[in-house]
């Protein structure tokens, strides 16, 4: 029986110590108590990641919708209203077009280790806006007026009636709120000669091509988990000693990360004898919880092949920053006592 430890040892009082008394004729019967670590079992961080967020290698990968945002010639230049319809010398005038999208729903913050936003710019224009010295200033920045994440500035380009510019800003290491926020600048120094048609659009479409974060904060809410089985070493423990188990218990010593409680169950045994028990698990960041079974209950795995540990149950909890690498792990331990005599 390798690995099997005795912790303590019920005590034989020995009567000749005692005057007058007889001397006992029966063997004696001693209790031992075994505390045996069995194996441990773990619960990762994708069991309370919502939709749009996934592990990949060290990092999360963060899924967000394309931003899109329109803009008519009659909004981004007031005095080519007076000329609709006419073909004249363009007037200057500069603007700004804009959209956001959010993480992830129950994302409320990330730390980005890179991230890619390709930004095209369609001109439905019939005219080239920044011909003749005018440019484009595309920003991604943490929600409106926060702090810049990346910037492409774009000059001496061409951008042709009906065509699409597309430029990629890149970003580093950075920390976000909720929200991403894309603009895009057009500064036109005018004095084009083309048809002025204020209906005419100019659209801008931000595509996040790759956002990987190094950590995330989540809202956890209520969510249904599992523990995949993990075998247990049970086997080598001899029919001797199991026939002599008196009672026992499993003791779960947990390290919880997520600030989650769960309420579930437990099951041990062989596909054939699976034994279930209630497991409830306290939010604190570590905790044990003590699970007792019969001698006849434990009976039917101790010693047996093909004996796994298996788990279920609804977590329950908040708002909680965490890392890929990130895990809630339950160290199992038998305690038994074992009748000798």
């Amino acid at each position: 029986m390798n690995r099997f430890l005795v912790a303590s040892a019920a005590a034989v009082v020995v009567c000749l110590l005692l005057v007058g008394c007889d001397v006992p004729t029966d063997p004696p019967i001693l209790e031992q108590r075994w505390v045996v670590p069995i194996e441990e079992t773990a619960l990762s961080v994708d069991e309370f990641l919502p939709s749009g967020v996934t592990i990949v290698g060290s990092n999360f990968s963060v899924s967000i919708d394309p931003f899109l945002a329109t803009s008519s010639l009659a909004t981004m230049c007031p005095a080519c209203t007076a000329l609709n319809g006419l073909t004249v010398p363009l007037p200057a005038f500069s603007t700004s077009l804009s959209a956001s999208k959010i993480l992830p729903a129950d994302v409320s913050a990330a730390t980005i280790a890179s991230a890619e936003v390709a930004v095209a710019v369609q001109n439905g224009l019939s005219f080239d806006p920044i011909a003749g010295g005018g440019s484009l200033t595309i920003t991604i920045s943490d929600g409106q007026g926060g702090t810049t994440l990346g910037e492409v500035v774009v000059t001496g380009a061409t951008m042709s009636p009906g065509g699409t510019l597309t430029r990629t800003v890149s970003i580093g290491a950075s920390s976000i709120g909720a929200t991403l926020f894309a603009s895009v600048e057009v500064v036109s120094v005018g004095g084009q000669v083309a048809l002025i048609e204020t209906s005419e659009q100019v659209t801008v479409t931000a595509t996040t091509t790759s956002l990987l974060a190094s950590s995330a904060t989540v809202d956890v809410g209520t969510q249904f988990v599992e523990f995949d089985p993990e075998e247990l070493d049970v086997e080598d423990i001899g029919s001797d000693v199991v026939k002599q188990v008196q009672e026992g218990s499993i003791v779960l010593d947990i390290t919880n990360p997520f600030g989650v409680s769960i309420e579930g169950s437990i099951v041990i045994g062989t596909e054939q004898n699976p034994v279930t028990k209630s497991l409830s698990i306290g939010s604190g960041s570590t905790s044990s919880v003590t699970i007792t079974y019969t001698n006849a209950e434990l009976r039917q795995w101790l010693g047996q092949p093909g004996v796994t540990f298996s788990g279920s149950g609804t977590a329950t909890g908040g708002s909680v920053t965490v890392s890929p690498s990130d895990e809630l792990t339950i160290d199992i331990t038998l305690d038994a006592t074992i009748r000798i005599g």
